[in-house]
């Protein structure tokens, strides 16, 4: 297993999500890590000068005061935003909004958690951006603290060939593939995936992933399964009886109170 996985990582915050801060800034990740979460999920994706961003929509409309893709602006203007503009509490109001909250580079938030782990999700189908991305991981000496997640499969073997020691989960064609395996009853003859985790929602339409069979078989080859979207305790606790590895939530919190009740 790569280091990534040592010690197990449980808890993934889910940082685009969070319900306390606004999303994409290093409050919500400070906040998540000092909650015990053992992972902070981001995605990234280039700005108009190709900065490798830890933005987590493809446009800004709906994060800051701006409107237009993200690869619209370069990182001084995406700098210029501010990032906490769109957040509302469960008031409506706007807690956030003039304190100095700032749109992060992927650079700048491995920088500042140079002992933390990260879910990286490379968000589009671009070698330029995963070799931007690389170049960063090595030249942080990152390798081992990041898992990397990508829907597009040129992607992620460039990333294999690129950074060979460190963390890939599948890409969605291969967790439909996987559960293609398993209902057809060849996942059990498989030996090996070159992916280290499985990284799914519970269910994917009428396809219910995350069940126990599916899980044991493969974590039998040592690929670790991590859970989407887990909104509630109801589901926390299916998931978790059904043997995942880990958690991929908005609400920390909650995770550490149910793993502490057992």
């Amino acid at each position: 297993m790569k280091p990534f996985f040592t010690p197990e990582p449980v808890i993934f915050f889910n940082s685009p999500a969070s319900k306390k801060y606004p999303g994409n800034t290093i409050l919500a990740m400070e906040e998540a890590f000092s909650e015990g979460a053992d992972v902070v999920c981001l995605n990234i994706q280039f700005s108009k000068d190709k900065t490798v961003m830890a933005i987590s929509e493809p446009a800004v409309d709906n994060l800051c005061e701006g409107s237009g893709p993200v690869s619209g602006f370069t990182l001084a203007e995406l700098k210029h935003f501010d990032a906490g503009y769109s957040f509302a509490d469960d008031k409506g109001d706007f807690p956030f909004r003039g304190k100095e909250l700032r749109f992060q580079t992927l650079e700048e938030v491995l920088k500042t958690f140079p002992d933390k782990r990260f879910n990286i999700a490379i968000m589009d189908k671009d070698p330029e951006l995963v070799k931007s991305y690389v170049s960063i991981i090595k030249n942080l000496s990152a390798g081992d603290r990041v898992l990397t997640s990508t829907m597009y499969g040129g992607n992620i073997k460039l990333v294999r060939k690129l950074l060979p020691g460190s963390a890939t989960a599948f890409t969605l064609t291969g967790i439909i593939g996987v559960y293609a395996l398993f209902k057809s009853g060849i996942l059990y003859f498989v030996r090996g995936f070159k992916a280290d985790a499985l990284q799914t929602p519970e269910a994917i339409g009428v396809s219910y992933i995350a069940n126990a069979g599916l899980i044991g078989q493969v974590q039998s080859k040592d690929v670790r399964v991590h859970v989407w979207y887990v909104k509630d305790r109801t589901q926390l606790k299916r998931v978790y009886e059904s043997g995942a590895d880990g958690f991929i939530v908005d609400d920390v919190a909650m995770v550490k109170e149910f793993l502490a009740e057992r």
